[in-house]
Formats: C-alpha cells, sequence, structure tokens
C-alpha cells in the first residue's frame, strides 16, 4: 500500500502531505511535510502530525505497532533556483545538502 496525501489536517493555506507505506514482512513507513513559510505564528508541525496519525484510515495501520526508529527532515523548495553552488575548493555538496531531495 502506498498513500500520498496533501492538506488535512493543514488549513488550505499551508502547505503540507504526507506519505504512508507499507513495507515487508509488517513495517509501516509514514512521514508528514510541513512548508516552512507557514503563516500561522501558533502551528505545531508535531501537533499536526499527531492530528494526521490519529484518522481512522492512518490508525489502523498503526495500532499495535511500536516505533523502531524516527526522525526529521527540513525539506528545501523552490526548484532549479533554490539549488545552491554545488561546488567549493576540496569539496561538494551532494544529495539533500544540495537539495536534491
Amino acid at each position: 500500500l502506498v498513500q500520498h496525501t496533501f492538506g488535512w489536517p493543514l488549513d488550505t493555506m499551508t502547505y503540507g502531505g504526507s506519505f504512508l507505506y507499507h513495507q515487508k514482512p509488517n513495517k509501516v513507513l509514514i512521514g508528514f511535510v510541513v512548508g516552512l513559510d507557514y503563516q500561522n505564528p501558533y502551528i505545531s508541525p508535531y501537533q499536526e502530525f499527531q492530528r494526521f496519525k490519529h484518522h481512522p484510515a492512518v490508525k489502523k495501520h498503526l495500532e499495535g505497532g511500536q516505533c523502531i526508529e524516527y526522525g526529521a527532515r527540513v525539506i528545501n523548495e523552490g526548484g532549479f533556483p533554490a539549488i545552491p553552488k554545488l561546488t567549493f575548493p576540496g569539496g561538494a555538496l551532494i544529495g539533500c545538502s544540495a537539495g536534491f531531495l
């Protein structure tokens, strides 16, 4: 099963969405994205993720499970113009650091 969503529980002025992937033998990968340009100063991405996980369509996939691992990441957006200079003397930016996620 693969689920991608956008919007709820976020308001219509906030960019974001979610993903839920099933992985063998019995794992679920779940994530929630909130654009960092949100205008509501009181929004809590963590609380919105909690609301999302309690939706009946999502909750049924998580009940009885345990968290094995977790992480957080900032995803830059803006397309090609947002990609930084990738090389510098003695190094290079690659992968997520370069904005290729």
